[in-house]
């Protein structure tokens, strides 16, 4: 379901801006009528300016006809479309809420209106009505009178709060007013709710002609912006503590641990010490691991065996603890005890 409104010069000057910020998708806006016994054609005073406001704030807008019998309907055709010029959003609509005839009578006049504005504009027609006028006036004698109405979207009026029922001959409506009580920001005057049944994809598909993409190519290059900046936002975010880090890595190498184990061997081959059968092993194996390139796993392999020998090297002879042998312990053990039966 997609919110619109509708407008006339009753709602005086509206801030659009505000109307697209409240969630306003589209709007019906007054364009013209002829009023009771005028031959002359009254334009409403809002209309291009409401249209201008619609259209600079990405409001799709269609302009609706106040339909009289008085007057031709094929000239009210001509006269509305003149005045609207190119339909560059939604279909024109013809706003049908009194009459000065009904029935059949009524039904031709329609009807002439709504294929006048097919043929001049190229788009069928949006009907707006209600059931309290349609059944009355326009199935007064023949309920098939209106059979062809069906082919035409239907803009419905019916103020409740429950699921409006569809009007003969439609399945069911397009355009639902609600209320004509709405207050919203952007104008101080009350103002028509509207909803649309369907998506705003729906919405396009369905009511804009195929060569009309001015607002839709506003729509998605600010659609087009707005996922630029969600998507490169965080990734700026994301780089600035990654430097550091990889920095930190790299300040960190492996490779010096290596280079550090020939050093070693060598103070320890200069020490004045004496080693063993075993260590003279360990340092000869050593100093010919020394003459010749190391890998990092035949290094690493290395690493215990050399800190191992180290260890035993520099450890000073006081931490170095005998073993205890368990037999010499229990030997000596029995010697003091039975030494010390004798003394008693």
């Amino acid at each position: 379901m997609i919110p619109g409104i509708d407008v006339s010069h009753w709602q005086g000057e509206i801030d659009w801006k505000k109307m697209k910020e409240a969630g306003v998708k589209f709007a019906f806006i007054k364009a013209s009528e002829f009023p009771d016994k005028k031959l002359t054609m009254y334009v409403d005073e809002k209309f291009k300016v409401n249209r201008q406001g619609a259209e600079e704030n990405g409001i799709y807008w269609g302009a609706y006809h106040f339909f009289r019998t008085h007057i031709d309907p094929v000239h009210q055709a001509e006269s509305f479309c003149e005045l609207v010029g190119e339909v560059t959003s939604l279909p024109v609509v013809l706003d049908l809420e009194v009459a000065g005839c009904k029935g059949t009578q009524l039904v031709r006049k329609v009807k002439s209106f709504i294929e006048t504005a097919y043929s001049i504009t190229g788009r069928k027609p949006i009907i707006y009505t209600s059931g309290g006028f349609w059944r009355p006036y326009m199935t007064y004698q023949n309920l098939s009178d209106v059979d062809w109405a069906a082919e035409y979207p239907l803009w419905m009026a019916r103020y409740t709060s429950q699921w409006p029922a569809p009007i003969y001959p439609w399945s069911a409506w397009d355009f639902w007013q609600y209320s004509d009580h709405g207050r919203l920001p952007g104008t101080k005057a009350n103002v028509d709710l509207n909803w649309f049944v369907g998506s705003l994809d729906d919405l396009r598909e369905r009511f804009f002609p195929s060569g009309s993409t001015v607002i839709e190519e506003e729509e998605i290059e600010e659609e087009e912006a707005t996922v630029v900046e969600t998507v490169t936002v965080p990734a700026v975010q994301e780089e600035v503590p990654a430097e550091p880090v990889v920095e930190a890595q790299e300040a960190i190498p492996v490779e010096p641990a290596v280079t550090s184990a020939p050093a070693v061997t060598t103070v320890v081959e200069t020490e004045e010490t004496t080693p063993t059968e075993s260590s003279e092993g360990a340092t000869e194996a050593q100093s010919a691991s020394s003459s010749q390139p190391v890998s990092n796993s035949s290094t690493s392999e290395n690493i215990p065996c050399l800190l191992s020998f180290l260890q035993y090297v520099f450890t000073p002879k006081f931490i170095k603890k005998k073993k205890i042998d368990p037999d010499e312990s229990r030997e000596w053990i029995e010697e003091v005890v039975y030494r010390d039966k004798k003394k008693r």
